[in-house]
């Protein structure tokens, strides 16, 4: 069951290799609501281009996100979205990734760690807020794929759930301009999206959490790259390339 919710990198790419992603923050995209065989898309939402806590409309209704998430708790219900949205921006600027743990709300600040309790089995994971939504009555949550899965509330649909935040992500570190961020470890470009799904899987199966696939037009030509995961220093990235090479050969390193 899908739900609702909720980039132009420029880059360099050899044949079978991956790509890393970065994209100009858009806080509020295009959110489509799709049940089984059937899509229809929203109004996109009109608001600041803000960091994590400004007031923001949806079809007429605005919206104003808590100024902080201590000591928040509630029950509600939450639904799950999926490959419908993969590859696509979220409210904070991220990349979509239906396999990481991370969701949707409407008024909890961006980059919130929660953890979430499944009421119905008890199951519990500990996810961040990168996006907003669900815009649907009744619904207090919406799960990535990955949540859902291991909350074990999938094949459901929807759940009810138990929300608590424990945190915040951590606020990334000013870097001068000529110094390198992070190394990125791009495995693959495919132009068939089936097989950048399962290089995907592949790499989430052995632990590289941090994996993604971005979608490309290049000279006409789409492809789907898959990065394994972005390290904060060289040897690391080294190491991840090393233990990748058996079975991705062309992996390389970028940074």
């Amino acid at each position: 069951m899908r739900h609702f919710t909720s980039f132009l990198f420029i880059m360099a790419l050899l044949a079978m290799s991956g790509c890393a992603t970065l994209n100009s923050v858009n806080p509020f995209p295009r959110h489509i609501y799709s049940t089984p065989g059937s899509a229809q898309r929203q109004p996109q939402a009109t608001a600041p281009r803000s960091a994590k806590t400004n007031p923001y409309t949806v079809m007429g209704r605005t919206y104003h996100p808590l100024k902080t998430a201590a000591g928040y708790a509630e029950t509600g219900y939450a639904s799950w979205y999926g490959e419908d949205f993969h590859g696509r921006k979220t409210a904070n600027g991220e990349i979509y990734n239906m396999y990481a743990l991370t969701a949707a709300h409407k008024t909890l600040p961006l980059g919130t760690r929660i953890r979430v309790t499944n009421l119905e089995n008890g199951r519990n994971v500990i996810l961040t807020v990168n996006d907003r939504g669900p815009f649907v009555s009744g619904r207090l949550l919406d799960l990535s794929y990955g949540a859902a899965r291991q909350l074990g509330s999938v094949d459901r649909g929807v759940t009810k759930v138990r929300i608590e935040a424990i945190g915040t992500v951590p606020a990334s570190r000013p870097v001068h301009a000529s110094a390198s961020t992070s190394y990125h470890v791009r495995v693959g470009a495919f132009a068939n999206r089936d097989n950048a799904v399962n290089a995907h899987r592949t790499l989430i199966r052995a632990g590289y959490k941090g994996s993604r696939i971005t979608t490309i037009s290049r000279n006409g030509r789409t492809l789907h790259v898959v990065q394994a995961g972005s390290y904060s220093n060289r040897d690391r990235a080294e190491r991840v390339r090393s233990a990748l090479r058996p079975h991705f050969p062309s992996c390389y390193i970028v940074g």
